[in-house]
């Protein structure tokens, strides 16, 4: 496929619109090359996951994490000057996809709440609010059930009908627009001149995290028991140091510890910020990384830090999977596994 085409289908995947207004969820180095065969996926821009990706043969890298989050000169020593001087000869492309992937309904980044089961599901952060658009336009005939059906069927369309002096109108959310636009040109052979009014409601919210109920309440000890189990599932547990050289599982726990668990909240990646959010939710424990010190001590409820890398990992793992059934076999896709900057070390 060409380069325009690889960047649309990864947009359609991590919308640029769904990223919050610090982020830079985009294309960081502009290749030159037009054709994309190999599209590479891992978590993080460093210097020698990169190379392995190119030494494959990548004609476009896809990370989670920007290379960059502000525009820098190339003086400095550092993992940003090493990318640039991997890629730049190569030609090959650099995109990443960070919080407009964070934030996408039932995308990777919720792998969590469905790998545990969690029902009656939603958002903990709400970052984007997208109003839904009404489109009117004078239709040339009447919209058979045949042309109508396809309207009406397709994800995003809240509404259509057609008065009888031939007027029709289409609800649908703004992420919708684009396949309702190509549905309408295919109906009538050509493009209507709409009219366009955007609603304040109803609207749809996209977000960090996710709360919900398990399907059956359990204890502390049969919950932990689960939650290793499903983060351990398709990654192996970390290879700790010291006199002890075993396999081992560790995260970190604060806040009181609770009797009983049902309703789950959790985030991928960073989450300490969430975790007045999750228990304000009813959550009687929330499933996160990276949480400090003051927030630890200040938590209302018990929290696990089970560690940003091993969340959004299986997220990026899941991420190179739906690229790949998007490309339709016009390009390959391939997951790099990344390396957790932590180790533990088991004292005697």
């Amino acid at each position: 496929m060409n380069i325009a085409k690889a960047l649309d289908l990864l947009r359609t995947l991590a919308p640029e619109a769904y990223q919050a207004d610090w982020d830079n969820s985009r294309v960081q180095i502009r290749g030159t090359r037009d054709g994309v065969k190999k599209i590479a996926v891992t978590l993080d821009p460093l210097p020698g996951v990169l190379a392995q990706c190119l030494d494959w043969g990548a004609d476009l890298v896809v990370t989670h994490h920007p290379l960059y989050m502000k525009p820098q000169a190339p003086t400095t020593p550092g993992q940003y000057l090493d990318a640039l001087r991997l890629f730049l000869p190569a030609g090959a492309w650099l995109y990443t996809a960070h919080t407009s992937l964070d934030c996408r309904p039932e995308g990777p980044a919720f792998w969590l709440g469905r790998a545990l089961g969690l029902t009656n599901t939603r958002t903990l952060e709400p970052v984007q609010s997208f109003p839904a658009r009404e489109v009117f336009f004078q239709a040339p005939a009447r919209i058979t059930e045949r042309e109508a059906r396809p309207l009406s069927e397709a994800p995003g369309v809240l509404a259509i009908s057609q008065s009888a002096a031939g007027e029709v109108r289409v609800m649908c959310e703004e992420r919708a627009w684009p396949e309702v636009d190509q549905l309408l040109i295919a109906a009538f052979s050509t493009r209507p001149e709409y009219f366009v009014r955007r609603l304040e409601a109803p609207a749809a919210t996209v977000g960090y995290g996710q709360v919900g109920e398990l399907p059956l309440a359990m204890s502390y000890e049969a919950f932990a028991k689960l939650l290793e189990k499903t983060l351990f599932s398709v990654q192996q547990p970390f290879a700790t140091t010291g006199k002890s050289k075993a396999k081992g599982v560790a995260w970190a726990e604060c806040g009181p510890r609770t009797d009983s668990v049902c309703r789950v909240a959790y985030t991928t990646g960073s989450g300490a910020s969430l975790i007045p959010a999750a228990f304000a939710a009813g959550a009687d424990v929330f499933i996160c990384g990276d949480v400090k010190h003051h927030p630890a001590q200040e938590t209302p409820g018990l929290v696990f830090d089970v560690g940003h890398f091993i969340l959004e990992e299986e997220m990026m793992r899941l991420f190179a999977q739906e690229a790949q059934e998007a490309a339709k076999g016009e390009a390959e896709v391939r997951f790099f596994a990344g390396r957790n900057p932590f180790s533990y070390r088991v004292l005697a």
